[in-house]
């Protein structure tokens, strides 16, 4: 059975490719858990905890088709984030919303233009749907 929304994921973040930094939105990898029920591989508004700190996250599961290699991940980009890497760290994941499915793009520049499209979807659903987390970060203050 697929889990409900919200969903909760935790763990101690490890080494991607760095692609996401290679394009302008740095990512937090956390393992992909082999006997847990998740849902659905797609990319999805999160709620993430670092270090006690809530951001507004968008997070990808799965296998990242534009750029593929290496196994499933669910890998997340902190709105607002701006203290260095993520390694090591505990991190917990909560998935809010569904916003698109995985698709493999015809290039990066693709890619980096969908991710951007991506932060504007998810801080407009988290300021309709979730505006404690919007203002949980003052430096989402009119990025959407």
């Amino acid at each position: 059975m697929t889990p409900v929304l919200p969903f909760t994921i935790h763990g101690t973040t490890v080494h991607g490719k760095r692609l996401g930094s290679e394009l302008g939105f740095p990512t937090a990898n956390l393992a992909y858990p082999p006997a847990e029920e998740l849902p659905p591989d797609g990319v999805y508004v999160a709620e993430a905890l670092l270090e006690g700190k809530r951001y507004v996250a968008i997070l990808n599961q799965g296998r990242h088709p534009t750029a593929p290699g290496g196994q499933a991940t669910i890998e997340s980009h902190l709105v607002g984030y701006e203290s260095g890497d993520f390694y090591g760290r505990e991190l917990t994941l909560t998935y809010l919303h569904y916003l698109r499915p995985e698709i493999r793009f015809p290039s990066l520049s693709a890619l980096k233009d969908q991710l951007a499209e991506d932060e504007r979807a998810a801080l407009k659903w988290v300021k309709a749907n979730r505006p404690e987390l919007a203002d949980a970060d003052d430096g989402l203050a009119g990025r959407a």
